[in-house]
């Protein structure tokens, strides 16, 4: 290998090791926002949670104590 042809390569190296953080970063960045965005579409699809009068009421006849009685 001629000197100028590994200057190159070792310039050529340089490049590549600049950029490949750059790259990774990239990608990560990507995949957190489809996740975001998975996220939101199955937030969307699921049914809404119920209003207060649409939850379920204990019976009066019940003790709210747990059914003990001292």
């Amino acid at each position: 290998m001629t000197t100028q042809t590994a200057q190159t390569l070792s310039t050529a190296l340089d490049g590549v090791a600049a950029v490949g953080p750059l790259l990774a970063g990239v990608v990560v960045v990507a995949l957190l926002i489809g996740m975001v965005q998975l996220g939101i579409r199955k937030r969307r699809r699921r049914s809404r949670p119920p209003r207060p009068d649409e939850q379920p009421q204990r019976p009066d006849d019940v003790p709210r104590d747990g059914g003990r009685s001292h």
